[in-house]
Order: structure tokens, then C-alpha cells, then sequence
């Protein structure tokens, strides 16, 4: 199996691994119910948003946490988030990059539980 090379490679991460939280309960609730995401439009933002922390591309400007904060989001949600895109770089890919990918959704996670904690979202 492969590591993560380019855009092509992140663009397979990110659609399948939203394919897989738009199906899961929980997650597909937030994202399709709740914040109703325009699927064509958000895709596309988050292959940039990997390919900046991978490839050092500067295509991603935006402020993510924000974008997350008004969610009805669990401290368990995270969990399932990280364990579906953990599941999903294994699938495809094996090397390097792979591994700092999966580093890095497990440290944003930690980070957006330890900020939303901090202003009192979680009970």
C-alpha cells in the first residue's frame, strides 16, 4: 500500500472518509440535519484544508474551530470523528504521511475537546 503523494491521494481520504461520517448516525445527524452541508462545496475545502497541513500548499485560509463551535457537538463525537479517519487512511495508504495525518486529526481533535471544554460546551 502507498503513502499519501499528492492532492489526488488527499482528495480519496477526504471523500471517502465523509462518506463515511455522513452515513454514521451521530455524525451524519450534525452534518446533514443540523448544519445541513453543502457536500459539493465543503469536500473540495477540506482536500485543501489537508493538503495545507501535509503539503504546505497555503490554500487553506479559514478558521475551522469557529465553523465547529456552534454545533451541537459531544465529547464523544470526536472520538468516532478520529476513529472514522484513522479507519479511513488505513484503508488506502501506509507510510509517513499517512501516519502524520493521522497524528495531526488526532492532536485537532484533542485541541477543539480541550477549547470547547474551556468554554463550557461540554456538561
Amino acid at each position: 500500500m502507498a503513502d499519501i503523494r499528492d492532492d489526488s491521494d488527499l482528495k480519496t481520504l477526504v471523500y471517502s472518509f465523509y462518506d463515511k461520517v455522513q452515513k454514521e448516525e451521530r455524525l451524519g445527524y450534525i452534518f446533514n440535519d443540523y448544519a445541513f452541508i453543502d457536500w459539493d462545496t465543503h469536500l473540495p475545502i477540506m482536500v485543501d484544508f489537508w493538503s495545507n497541513i501535509v503539503f504546505r500548499t497555503g490554500r487553506y485560509k479559514g478558521r475551522p474551530f469557529w465553523k465547529h463551535q456552534a454545533l451541537p457537538l459531544q465529547k464523544t463525537d470526536f472520538n468516532i470523528w478520529y476513529g472514522l479517519f484513522v479507519e479511513t487512511v488505513d484503508e488506502h495508504f501506509a507510510g509517513e504521511k499517512a501516519d502524520f495525518v493521522k497524528g495531526m486529526a488526532g492532536r485537532i481533535a484533542a485541541t477543539f475537546i480541550t477549547r470547547l471544554e474551556m468554554e463550557g460546551k461540554f456538561k
